[in-house]
Formats: structure tokens, C-alpha cells, sequence
């Protein structure tokens, strides 16, 4: 007598997008096509994509992260896995920043020496701004206002110090300051 298949069988559910771990070894396979190889660069690059002075079409910065071929991948690839994990990261932050921006922190991990690291994440961001170099360029003009936050985020982005925990909550309000400045801005160019 054969036993019959049970009605509600595990079957295996195809995953719809790559862990934490899994993402950051993506990163790292692509070598050096990929603009960012840790989660904290990732981190430091879609912010840098969420509060730019324009807007940059998702096609051209996850060609960018990712690989062109990543966006003509079919579902249930490794590749299709990685935009997924990507976009809920992406969403992730920019919902953070807009509805909580208490909550909003980079993602700096911790130094070897104490504090916390900033390289990877300016990298990140900085490799992100080559996106739009000419709409970026303002942060590093005296003359315009943005420069003033740009320079209240030299620890985080040009700095090669570690961070002391306690100044984070004020490179945060730095960067979602910059991201209201150039609000209006990034919303024009959506047009």
C-alpha cells in the first residue's frame, strides 16, 4: 500500500530576497564593479541616493550598485534576490527618514580602536554623489548654503577618525537637514 502525499506538505517557497550576509557577499563577489562592498557603504550610498539635490532614477543607480545585467535578471535569481533586498533597504530608509527622523542613524559600525567606523559608509555616500557630480558639486562651494552642512558632516564623510557615539545623533540631523534642503530640488527633477 502506498501512502498517499499529506495534503499540506512543506513545499519549498522560493525566497524573495537575499539576507543581510547574503547581500554583502553579492556585494563583494561583483569586486570592483560594485561602488560599495559592505552594508554600511550601502547604507552611506542610498542615503546619499534619498537626499540628493536630484532625483536619480532607481534603473541608474541600481545598474549602478548592481550590475546592468542584474536588471534584466529573472525572478528567482540570485540577481532578482539582490534588487529585492536592495529596494526594501532603500524603502526601509527613506520611510525612516521621512516619518521617523528621530529614529534615523547611519549605519556606522564599530572601530577597532573604539567609536564607531565611518569609511565604508562616506565611501558609499561619496560614490553615490558621482551619480550627479554637477548637482552635488554646490556642497563644496563656500558660497552656497548647503556648504554649511556639508561642513557639519566632514567628520562623517571626509574624516578618517572613528566617531564617538554620543556626536551621531548630530551627524543624523545633519544629513536630514540636507535632505530638506534640497527637498524642493529633488522634487522639481522628478518632473
Amino acid at each position: 500500500m502506498m501512502a498517499k502525499p499529506a495534503a499540506n506538505a512543506a513545499t519549498a517557497v522560493p525566497k524573495l530576497m537575499l539576507d543581510a550576509a547574503e547581500l554583502e557577499a553579492y556585494l563583494r563577489a561583483r569586486g570592483r564593479a560594485a561602488p560599495v562592498s559592505r552594508l554600511d557603504g550601502l547604507d552611506g550610498y542610498l542615503t546619499a541616493v534619498l537626499i540628493g539635490p536630484t532625483f536619480i532614477d532607481p534603473q541608474i543607480w541600481l545598474g549602478h550598485l548592481l550590475g546592468d545585467h542584474a536588471l534584466l535578471c529573472a525572478e528567482d535569481t540570485r540577481e532578482h534576490r539582490a534588487i529585492q533586498a536592495v529596494a526594501a533597504q532603500h524603502n526601509r530608509l527613506s520611510e525612516t527618514m521621512a516619518q521617523f527622523p528621530y529614529l534615523y542613524r547611519p549605519q556606522l559600525p564599530p572601530h577597532h580602536a573604539g567609536g564607531l567606523d565611518p569609511i565604508f559608509w562616506s565611501f558609499g555616500f561619496l560614490m553615490a554623489t558621482r551619480l550627479a557630480p554637477r548637482a552635488w558639486k554646490s556642497m563644496t562651494n563656500p558660497d552656497k548654503p548647503e556648504h554649511t552642512t556639508f561642513q557639519a558632516l566632514h567628520t562623517l564623510l571626509i574624516g578618517t577618525t572613528p566617531i564617538i557615539e554620543a556626536d551621531v545623533p548630530a551627524l543624523a540631523k545633519g544629513i536630514l537637514d540636507l535632505r530638506e534642503h534640497f527637498k524642493a530640488r529633488r522634487n522639481r527633477s522628478m518632473r
